[in-house]
């Protein structure tokens, strides 16, 4: 036992002596030493010396490997990596040393040009027989290659319509194809990421109204935390929107799209009964009829928010609380004011049997409500919600908006109860917004009333 702990010093100092020996090896003795071990007719075997040469910290035996890869150019002379480390670039067939490189790719790309009929003008390529057509709106591409503004334009997806530019996919220009086809009318159809609108109003309008819905509903889906998940899937498809300039236009679209939208014998009685345009949320379909083109604009925003209710509450609720919240939207939105903001809807009231138009404005419906609230002559929210679209009238939504613009403006956060108590109801509208008091906001209907005819009288003044 005593020898072998004798012996075990011996060891570790020649273990030591041997490292010692093999760490002092300098880095032109290793490569002397790698040298041996490469096959001299294998370019391969000495472009990995080569390799290894010129990434040393040693400057003498980079050197060395610069020599070394010029012995694999002399086996192979179109080996790319030897050709590569020692700053040589291919262009076309043939390798260049980077000063020279330049002036071959130039007559490379001249040669090409050439016997593709382009000339050298203003700076780019361009055929000679399209120098006349040239104007600043040119762009060149990464060739250098002049392209004129209408490819450039349709090649980022534009098309001209009526004069200006605007982004078309392939599947509107086949529907406008086809609209034309049956109808012998010319219209645009223009898709964003959730909405699809079908008209024939000027292209500025049209701009203004795809962009103004993508803003309605990126509002209304961060304001009603609605989950990413559900956001994204929005129906399943984008809302198709229709304009007309008439009730007779609407009618005949009725007629060539029945098959296509799949309307009942009721919807095309309703429609014939109710010329003015609709939301049907269960074809993901509006309609807006309306003369002028500025008029589509708080029609539009009153159905965006109808639908946009409607999809995230996805449970039945009483016709004035989607109406309200529609009347909301455009009071947020609406860049046409008249007073305030200006609204109207048309409607079949019971009483006199016929079609009656509503014109309904915030800033009037505000005087309106606070007489009735002074009066106390509302209408009960408990009665309201049994009424139907229908049967509202003035002052059904004034007190439905002011209901609505007071809980949302002030009391958001009851607002927001009221509506997830609402999707927690079942199928009888009444009952879900009366649970959305009672269990969302937390108060009696009674209570609620009294707090908002309170706000009213203090804020409505004129």
């Amino acid at each position: 036992m005593r020898t072998s702990c004798l012996m075990l010093p011996a060891f570790l100092a020649l273990f030591l002596a041997l490292g010692q020996s093999l760490c002092a090896q300098s880095p032109i003795e290793q490569l002397e030493k790698k040298k041996d071990e490469v096959v001299w007719t294998d370019p391969e075997s000495i472009y990995e010396l080569a390799v290894w040469a010129m990434n040393s910290k040693s400057s003498k035996v980079r050197r060395e490997g610069r020599k070394l890869m010029k012995e694999v150019l002399e086996l192979d002379e179109d080996h790319e990596g030897a050709r590569e480390k020692l700053g040589f670039v291919k262009v076309g067939e043939k390798w260049y040393t980077r000063k020279k490189a330049a002036a071959a790719r130039k007559a490379l790309v001249q040669d090409k040009m050439k016997s593709r009929g382009y000339v050298w003008y203003k700076g780019g390529w361009i055929k000679k027989t399209e120098k006349r057509r040239w104007n600043k709106k040119w762009e060149k591409n990464a060739e250098d290659v002049w392209r004129s503004y209408e490819e450039v334009m349709r090649e980022k997806g534009y098309t001209l319509y009526k004069g200006k530019w605007i982004r078309m996919s392939k599947k509107d220009l086949e529907r406008m194809e086809f609209h034309r086809k049956q109808t012998g009318e010319d219209i645009m159809i223009v898709s964003t990421e959730h909405f699809a609108l079908h008209t024939s109003i000027p292209v500025a309008f049209v701009e203004k109204y795809s962009k103004l819905c993508e803003e309605v509903y990126d509002w209304y889906m961060k304001t009603f935390n609605v989950p990413e998940g559900r956001a994204q899937q929005f129906f399943g498809r984008p809302v198709h929107i229709w304009t007309f300039s008439d009730s007779q236009q609407f009618q005949d679209w009725v007629t060539y799209y029945s098959e296509q939208y799949k309307f009942t014998k009721e919807d095309i009685e309703t429609f014939r009964e109710r010329p003015s345009g609709w939301l049907l949320p269960g074809k993901v379909l509006i309609t807006i009829v309306a003369e002028q083109p500025e008029d589509i604009e708080n029609s539009l925003l009153h159905q965006l928010g109808v639908l946009l209710q409607y999809y995230n509450i996805a449970r039945p609720i009483p016709a004035w609380v989607s109406e309200a919240f529609g009347h909301l939207v455009e009071e947020l939105f609406s860049g046409i004011k008249f007073g305030r903001v200006n609204m109207s809807t048309k409607a079949k009231y019971a009483g006199n049997g016929g079609i009656v138009s509503k014109a309904y404005n915030t800033k009037d419906g505000r005087d309106t409500i606070r007489s009735l609230v002074k009066a106390r002559e509302w209408v009960r929210l408990a009665e309201l919600s049994k009424k139907s679209l229908n049967n509202l009238n003035n002052h059904d939504l004034a007190t439905g908006f002011s209901v609505t613009e007071w809980l949302f403006n002030h009391n958001r956060e009851r607002y927001m109860k009221f509506l997830e108590a609402m999707k927690r109801g079942g199928g009888d509208p009444e009952q879900n917004v009366l649970k959305g008091i009672t269990e969302g906001i937390g108060v009696s209907v009674s209570d609620l009333e009294e707090e908002w005819a309170r706000y009213v009288k203090k804020h409505y003044k004129k």
